[in-house]
């Protein structure tokens, strides 16, 4: 199929697969199923922001995935935390594709702790997609907005709202083809339970606000300070998750693989270094 025929067609399925759509970031959370709502992680950048203001130490990271194996699902990107006082900024970016089309996010944010039992973030985001072959490109501008309550010692509520501006990418490609796609509006909850100091429960829900709700649950268990294991499962297409995680002083590894019958596998790796 010649490039020009293609492009329209690539655009309205790409842009449905993941305009704009968050993809799981973190092989953290990715181990567990894609959850994390009500956890203080660096990657909670890309899934809670809140979960920032759980940290007290300034983090860096790096992660890589490839979405199914293959060369042109490839996903890499960075984030770095730096609590101040009762809060902690996040910045993160990241890009997703190949040459034909590719998306890359930049974001800000900001949590704060209010007291022992209460957190609360702001994040803006750049969204961008650039098409190849001098096809354009598209850029959009939204929002999240997160809290974390403790509701007691080992249980955490978490709840995240992605895109509450309900924000648009719009493109036109050289045959005057022109696309309206609104980025998805996404509504989270979830809790975390902490069940030990070795083992950590996870359970959430998530709504498009024009798609059917999707489910994640995800268990981590840390039999030793270094070694972290980790599984879950997701649904709307029914993933199996599987991670496991390593602590070797300031530096933590976390290596993930999600599983989908159809499509394969989608391995992950992140690396996060935890400043004294």
């Amino acid at each position: 199929m010649r490039l020009p025929l293609l492009v329209p067609s690539l655009l309205l399925s790409l842009l449905a697969f993941a305009g704009g759509d968050p993809l799981p970031v973190g092989a953290r959370f990715a181990g567990m199923g894609g959850s994390g709502l009500a956890l203080a992680d660096l990657w909670s950048v890309r899934l809670n922001p809140a979960g920032l203001a759980g940290l007290d130490k300034a983090i860096a990271g790096v992660f890589y995935q490839r979405h199914f194996l293959s060369e042109d699902l490839a996903h890499q990107g960075l984030a770095v935390a730096l609590p101040v006082g009762k809060g902690c900024f996040g910045i993160a970016g990241d890009r997703y594709g190949y040459d034909l089309y590719n998306e890359t996010r930049g974001s800000l944010a900001y949590a704060m702790r209010f007291g022992e039992g209460l957190r609360a973030a702001v994040q803006m985001d750049y969204l961008g997609v650039q098409l190849g072959g001098n096809y354009g490109s598209t850029s959009a501008f939204t929002a999240e907005l997160g809290v974390q309550a403790k509701l007691t010692d080992e249980l955490w509520l978490g709840a995240h709202v992605f895109n509450p501006n309900r924000a648009k990418l719009e493109a036109t490609t050289e045959s005057s083809i022109t696309l309206d796609e609104r980025v998805p509006t996404l509504l989270r909850a979830g809790l975390g339970w902490i069940a030990s100091s070795k083992l950590t429960l996870t359970g959430e829900v998530e709504k498009d606000i024009d798609r059917d709700e999707r489910f994640r649950f995800g268990l981590e268990y840390n039999p030793n300070k270094v070694l972290f294991l980790r599984t879950g499962i997701s649904t709307g297409s029914m993933q199996g998750h599987f991670g496991v995680g390593f602590r070797v002083k300031h530096l933590d590894i976390d290596l993930a693989v999600a599983l989908r019958s159809q499509l394969g596998a989608t391995p992950m790796l992140n690396l996060n270094y935890r400043f004294k």
